[in-house]
């Protein structure tokens, strides 16, 4: 019979999640053949595959949740660190990150179908999770953007505009014809950057005037976008290809693969220290990744289904779903492989 001495957790792989995600633990003394079960504060984990010595498991949602537990029979291993994403809101519809307002709070959307006129389209969500509806009447906002002078742009994919939201009160036309506009980001200058997903960048200046900046292949659903200290713009966009790439423009607009091998690839977000958040799946993996410009070295650093957006916030990280938004602490520093 196995004591509470002989079972124990040995690593956990990575070591943040969401649930959905899907993490190895390296223990001992497990014995799946026998009544056992992984546990994720006190809630029961989905036991994709075990042995005596590793386990692959589905994260539960578990708010409570301090670490990760292995029973077997009536032994129980101590209690091994986790770091579960909390979900903020559900009932929501994002198609690109999310954005910090001055406030703090995170604004999102619930875009709803293509030409579905959803009533309350653009939210914003206290750090509780609260959410407060704006009273505007936008038809599939997608793209969200925060000039420097702290104004709302919003791009529809319905009509091809981007919407400036002056003061949270006036919406008006910013630029149009841009196709079927999804992620934006603005550069240090103030040039916004939109990507219509049917296969072009547009560069839009602070008057409005727009131009074509860099052309990639059609998305299947958005272009997903993050912009560096050096101005450097980096873009994905799933297509049907289950090896698709992070690009980065040059100043010209020359579209260049830094990783191939991205299994629709989406959301996007760069730490302070300069490394670029991406989701994705990668060699097997899912979740959220740590590319490093500097080295062109990846690590994988949370376990999660592939999230649309992306969001940092000093340490907070908000990472949207098809249909949530879920908060957590940014992971500590792993040395990247």
């Amino acid at each position: 019979m196995i004591s509470d001495r002989d079972l124990r957790i040995l690593g956990v792989h990575p070591l943040s999640g969401v649930p959905g995600g899907e993490v190895l633990i390296e223990c001992r003394g497990f014995k799946p053949e026998s009544y056992s079960k992984v546990l994720l504060g006190d809630v029961e984990a989905t036991i994709a595959s075990a042995s005596d010595d590793k386990i692959i498991i589905r994260l539960p949602d578990s708010p409570k949740s301090l670490g990760l537990t292995l029973q077997v029979g009536g032994a129980a291993s101590d209690v091994y660190p986790f770091n579960l994403a909390t979900r903020l809101a559900m009932d929501l519809h994002p198609v690109a990150n999310p954005v910090i307002a001055p406030d703090g709070t995170i604004i999102t959307t619930v875009s709803g179908a293509r030409g579905q006129q959803v009533p309350q389209s653009l939210i914003r969500l206290t750090r509780r999770g609260d959410k407060i509806p704006y009273q505007c009447e936008i038809t599939n906002p997608t793209g969200l953007a925060f000039s420097k002078d702290g104004q709302l742009y919003i791009s529809s994919r319905h009509d091809g505009t981007v919407l400036r939201y002056t003061n949270f009160e006036q919406l008006e036309v910013f630029a149009e014809d841009l196709g079927v506009p999804s992620g934006m980001v603005f550069d240090s200058k103030g040039f916004l950057y939109v990507g219509d997903r049917m296969g072009r960048i547009y560069r839009i200046d602070p008057s409005g005037s727009k131009e074509e900046f860099a052309s990639l292949e059609p998305s299947i659903s958005a272009y997903h976008m993050a912009i560096d200290a050096d101005d450097r713009l980096y873009v994905t966009g799933p297509t049907f290809s289950m090896r698709d790439c992070l690009f980065r423009c040059t100043k010209k607009g020359t579209a260049k693969p830094l990783i191939e091998g991205l299994a629709r690839p989406q959301g996007l977000a760069f730490l302070p220290d300069g490394n670029l958040l991406i989701s994705a799946g990668y060699q097997g993996k899912k979740g959220i990744f740590r590319y490093s410009p500097k080295n062109g070295s990846i690590h994988h650093d949370i376990a999660a289904p592939v999230m649309v957006g992306l969001a940092v916030a000093g340490q907070d990280l908000f990472l949207a779903s098809g249909n949530a938004i879920y908060w957590m602490q940014l992971p500590g520093k792993t040395p990247v492989n």
